[in-house]
């Protein structure tokens, strides 16, 4: 009897030790959540005039700090602008080929940094705040350069797909939206993580990102673009273009993984590319 009563007290405590620390994984998922979310870099390595091309820093207060940013003209007086978010890690820096690519491509392109990445003040960066910082790029394009907004093409990245997306949802008066690699929410990000399912993530998630619901509230002509190898996102891909109003396009990158589709199949990439935006008139003329 005093021996299965101590095994009793032990299994007990057994049990009480692995709840206790399965709380404290618990808590520290909803204290720390934001920082496995954003991983900001603050040095910005490589600049548009690292690669050849001229552009112009930006600065623009918000909140107690400033955004900083790169205008990277286009050499045709008469091109669209590519207003880019980026995604959830490094800066602006880390963006560099790309935005050459879509520079060299015939479009104007403004690329900033959220609040806490780069160069950019007034972090650390949180979900409400990247869809401040992506008004305020708007409204620097609209009021400060007057670029009219029907010839924006609002475009992102992976995370900065769903921030580019709440900012189409709020302006119906952009010319396009360009996603890619962009993910439904982090929830569902979550469930296709091994270690995650065992988590209550959906009760404790404060940084949402949920771009399922928001794309139901855009009301532009809207692109999605993914990588035909990256394969934790074409599902969501899939989910996000049912979700979306029309006219609608989805355009899948042969051999094209998380950030390298442009890269790695830039025909078949830019095909899709401007084929969109040439439908909405968004290409230079002769391009």
């Amino acid at each position: 009897m005093a021996r299965r009563s101590l095994t009793f007290r032990l299994a007990r405590g057994l049990i009480a030790a692995i709840a206790a620390a399965y709380l404290l994984i618990v808590s520290a998922l909803w204290y720390w959540q934001a920082s496995f979310i954003f991983q900001p870099d603050p040095v910005v390595e490589t600049t548009p005039g690292d690669l050849g091309v001229k552009f112009e820093k930006v600065a623009l207060p918000i909140g107690g700090g400033q955004l900083s940013g790169w205008w990277v003209p286009s050499q045709d007086p008469h091109a669209a602008t590519l207003l880019y978010s980026h995604g959830n890690a490094a800066n602006i820096g880390a963006n560099a080929q790309s935005v050459v690519r879509f520079q060299k491509a015939g479009l104007n392109v403004f690329i900033y940094d959220y609040r806490g990445y780069g160069e950019s003040t007034g972090g650390p960066p949180r979900e409400k705040h990247t869809y401040e910082d992506a008004e305020r790029a708007w409204t620097y394009l609209v009021a400060d350069r007057r670029i009219a907004p029907a010839t924006i093409v609002i475009y992102g990245h992976s995370l900065g797909g769903v921030v580019a997306i709440d900012l189409a949802s709020k302006h119906a008066d952009a010319g396009a939206l360009i996603t890619e690699s962009t993910l439904t929410s982090i929830a569902d990000l979550a469930d296709g993580m091994r270690n995650a399912r065992l988590l209550p993530v959906r009760l404790i998630l404060t940084e949402r990102f949920d771009a399922l619901s928001r794309i139901r509230a855009v009301h532009v002509p809207t692109l999605i673009l993914q990588g035909q190898e990256d394969t934790s996102h074409l599902t969501m891909g899939q989910r996000l273009y049912d979700a979306a109003n029309d006219p609608k396009q989805r355009a899948v990158i042969p051999g094209g993984g998380h950030n390298d589709s442009a890269e790695v199949n830039p025909t078949a990439y830019f095909a899709a590319f401007n084929e969109f935006l040439s439908r909405y008139r968004l290409r230079p003329s002769g391009s």
